[in-house]
């Protein structure tokens, strides 16, 4: 009776003790199905299978952080998330068993289960954007430059550019050596910098010419004159939101320095004039905090992140807070209410949403 009365009692205190360390959708972790292949090898079996389960555990790792790293993460950022967080993928997972493991091909393939301490991810991820000097407007510099008829690939205009946009608040990404077709048709460049997480995109267009010397004058210079006119576009809505443009001269003994300082010289005019209306399309957009209750599982979290990415008034939105299946998030967005926020997501994704609660700045929904 005695002994059937402890196994009572350390019953009882082992399901409390269950109770208060809450763990999956509901607690600090998550579970995770996550994949690997690593190269088969037949001399040492043991240690290939445990190199895929190694690879899954970190894929697992790398899914969840990736929800939390928002389009303002700098390289700086990145690297720390590297540092702290996958390359240390063991103190991320508290268990894991194997669901599937086959040979495939020259490769051997793992699924995993994993419990991911989401919490404790999205935490790092949050501080260290918090201690980041300056939150970074991502902006990606295309450039199509020109010397006479022939294309230049000195990019000059795009160090022009990153010259006259030195800014803490801007992060100016290289992108590419634009053709005609792209000047003429900007939105496949605009959606390639949606895609690489850029909020705008410039688009610089640049000629020079030389200059012919005036009859009877001789001179050891050659002259360049260069026309550049830029555009800024967001990535969400394809609409301009700064145009900048100026021509000016360039001087020098050598043909391409003074086509190179014409280049220069006019690019970094006309950038010059972008700055302020970028800052004031970036201070358009209102704050909403959105909540989204009852999602579950990180694969549906990213399900939502999709939504809002893909709905063209939202200009940016960071993933806050995950916790007991609930995602808070911070949305700036080009719209005057909650309410009208709130009835583009459910009018285009209405067997998604219900609608929880509306304040002036808030959102709460529920994630069906």
């Amino acid at each position: 009776m005695k002994k059937l009365l402890l196994l009572l009692v350390s019953g009882t205190l082992l399901l409390t003790a269950c109770s208060s360390f809450r763990i999956g959708p509901k607690g600090e972790g998550e579970y995770v199905i996550a994949e690997s292949l690593v190269p088969y090898d037949e001399n040492n079996l043991k240690q290939m299978k445990q190199d895929g389960i190694l690879a899954a555990q970190r894929a697992a790792v790398e899914k969840v952080a990736g929800v939390f790293i928002s389009s303002a993460t700098t390289v700086e950022q990145a690297q720390l998330v590297e540092d702290k967080i996958v390359s240390k993928t063991a103190g991320f997972i508290r268990r894991s068993h194997v669901q599937k493991s086959y040979r495939k091909g020259d490769e051997f393939y793992t699924q995993i289960k994993a419990m991911v301490l989401v919490k404790d991810i999205g935490e790092i991820i949050k501080q260290s954007e918090a201690d980041a000097f300056a939150k970074k407007t991502n902006i990606l510099v295309t450039s199509r430059e020109m010397v006479g008829e022939d294309i230049s690939l000195g990019q000059d205009c795009k160090q022009a550019i990153y010259r006259a946009l030195k800014n803490p608040s801007f992060s100016l990404i290289n992108g590419e050596n634009l053709s005609q077709n792209n000047i003429e048709n900007p939105n496949p460049t605009i959606d390639q910098a949606r895609q690489e997480g850029a909020r705008f995109v410039i688009l610089a267009d640049v000629q020079t010419n030389p200059l012919t010397a005036l009859p009877g004058t001789t001179s050891p210079f050659k002259s360049y004159r260069a026309r550049a006119n830029i555009r800024v576009y967001s990535t969400n809505n394809y609409a301009v939101v700064a145009e900048g443009s100026d021509q000016l001269s360039g001087l020098d003994p050598m043909d391409a320095i003074a086509a190179q300082k014409s280049i220069s010289a006019a690019c970094e005019s006309a950038a010059k004039q972008l700055a302020e209306p970028i800052n004031a399309a970036i201070n358009s957009a209102k704050v909403f905090n959105v909540t989204i209750k009852d999602i579950g599982n990180i694969e549906r979290l990213k399900q939502v992140q999709d939504i809002l990415r893909n709905l063209r008034e939202i200009e940016d939105f960071n993933l806050v807070r995950y916790a007991n299946s609930a995602a808070q998030f911070e949305i700036s967005a080009n719209i005057a209410t909650p309410e009208e926020l709130a009835a583009k997501i459910i009018r285009k994704y209405s067997v998604n949403f219900t609608v929880v609660s509306i304040a002036p700045d808030a959102i709460v929904l529920s994630f069906n």
